[in-house]
């Protein structure tokens, strides 16, 4: 196999589904992480690779649509393979297997950053040629600027915990999924489901920061958009924007 491909199989817990027994989002997108950081590791450019350069791979856009959630129990197979390199970001693409079928699709971009400075540099030469070309895109998106939530109809707020926060201290890009779901009202939760979930990270959050998840929702026959964005309490920066498009579960 091409070390430029990289596969890797979950079993679906207990504690990684919903209410109707289908895995989270943030669980989809949990595996995704896991298994591009075990591949960087492999192609020796995750973060401990890059700690005699200072730098570090922090997440910029992911997009992920799914033609329907695995269940508790199943065994999802994810692929993965790095899709483009530019100057400074690296594409990285994903397929989500279920029995062998394709059921959903992913493409993300990730920025290299100086770890001191907090600032992002250009993608270091030893990445030039770190391209699967013959896989290709998994999702056509060149990452074009989300929408702003402006009429916002609901809100949550959060703390974030000291258990929120990663191996860069500052919180896991896979809990934005879940803070930008959580202001979703209830009665779309329950009869609705997402399919499509674009997110651009803007800012960073660390520990003891409050948080809002604000959403504007925009409805258009069976589907429903929804804009989302978190901000910080304090200075009301945006942390980040999202949009999510729903449809309903079929009885």
């Amino acid at each position: 196999m091409n070390e430029l491909f990289w596969s890797e199989k979950f079993k679906i817990r207990a504690y990684e589904v919903d209410i109707h027994g289908l895995a989270y989002l943030q669980t989809i997108f949990n595996y995704l992480q896991e298994v591009a950081s075990n591949h960087a590791a492999a192609l020796k450019a995750d973060k401990e690779n890059l700690k005699r350069l200072n730098y570090t791979w922090v997440l910029s856009r992911a997009h992920i649509h799914l033609n329907s959630y695995p269940r508790w129990h199943q065994t999802v197979q994810i692929d993965t393979w790095p899709s483009k390199k530019e100057t400074y970001y690296g594409l990285r693409d994903f397929e989500i297997l279920l029995n062998d079928t394709v059921i959903g699709r992913a493409t993300t971009s990730w920025m290299m950053i100086d770890f001191s400075q907090r600032k992002p540099v250009k993608l270091p030469d030893f990445l030039n040629g770190v391209e699967y070309s013959e896989k290709g895109r998994a999702l056509i998106d060149s990452f074009p600027r989300l929408p702003l939530a402006e009429n916002i109809e609901a809100e949550a707020e959060f703390s974030v915990r000291f258990g929120d926060l990663d191996v860069n201290r500052h919180v896991n890009s896979g809990h934005y999924f879940t803070w930008a779901l959580e202001a979703v009202p209830v009665e779309i939760r329950k009869k609705y489901h997402v399919v499509d979930f674009q997110i651009n990270y803007r800012a960073e959050a660390l520990f003891g920061d409050i948080i809002r998840s604000q959403i504007e929702i925009r409805k258009r026959k069976a589907e429903i958009t929804i804009l989302h964005r978190l901000i910080r309490k304090k200075d009301q920066k945006e942390l980040c924007r999202a949009l999510s498009l729903w449809q309903p579960f079929q009885s």
